[in-house]
């Protein structure tokens, strides 16, 4: 059983869900003491966020690798994007390795992202962020050199930047996951869109409930259970009752006895 989802306060459920994958790192080194880690088992992750974007309407499906794609979707929700490279560092060399350079691009639409997400102060129900270093690893010579672990850096900081602007904009109502994979190199080519898979119209899936829900329901829930109890004392008591001794109408009617003088 998975224990790392739990419900604390049903009366303030997540609005919206931010969900990042990111290929060819074992984990990233989050500053926030509140981040947990737990391994997860089962289907690749990116067919089930790709079957999770065709269920939720309202989504940006932000896949860094068809950059051309991402920022068409962020423009139909934030309006025009226009990511600008940030500064690099003494092992990354843009102008040298275009894979550095493609990395940059993709950590500068994050934060462009972002920005958008701090100026218009909403998020959509669903943001899903994929992002791959494996051809970056490939091009320095593995994890373990000191480009790999910059550009490890550098995405940590986009990350959790998002993160901030995504909880400050929904008042902290937002689940945050990050699926990690250390992957081999050779990582297979992503489905394009028409080779995804079909998703079947029949679901069979659940009514969608306003977010007062929960709330009424446990207004409801509760005052039940108090007035169900409530009456049961009131019938215990009125059955447990002496008429002569308890009740204030037989000692206002008795009669009395008169006295002849």
């Amino acid at each position: 059983d998975f224990d790392g989802l739990r419900i604390r306060n049903p009366f303030n459920m997540p609005k919206s869900a931010l969900i990042m994958q990111v290929d060819g790192v074992e984990r990233l080194n989050f500053v926030s003491s509140k981040a947990q880690q737990f391994p997860i088992f089962g289907v690749s992750a990116s067919n089930s966020l790709d079957l999770l974007n065709s269920r939720v309407s309202n989504h940006v499906n932000v896949d860094l690798e068809d950059s051309s794609e991402t920022l068409s979707a962020i423009a139909e929700v934030y309006g025009d994007v226009k990511p600008v490279a940030g500064k690099t560092t003494s092992s990354l060399k843009p102008s040298v390795y275009p894979e550095d350079k493609d990395f940059l691009y993709k950590v500068a639409i994050i934060n462009e992202l972002t920005d958008k997400i701090k100026a218009k102060s909403s998020v959509p129900h669903l943001v899903t962020v994929r992002i791959s270093l494996t051809e970056l690893a490939s091009v320095h010579g593995g994890s373990s050199s000191a480009a790999f672990a910059d550009a490890k850096k550098i995405l940590t900081r986009a990350v959790e930047n998002l993160i901030d602007a995504a909880e400050n904009s929904n008042e902290g109502n937002v689940l945050v996951a990050t699926i990690t994979s250390k992957d081999d190199l050779s990582r297979a080519k992503r489905a394009t869109a028409e080779q995804r898979m079909e998703v079947p119209t029949d679901l069979n899936l659940a009514k969608s409930y306003s977010s007062n829900y929960p709330v009424i329901f446990n207004i409801i829930l509760w005052f039940g259970v108090v007035l169900f109890f409530a009456l049961l004392a009131i019938c215990y008591a009125i059955a447990d009752m002496d008429p002569g001794r308890d009740s204030i109408i037989y000692r206002m009617t008795s009669t009395r006895m008169k006295k002849d003088n």
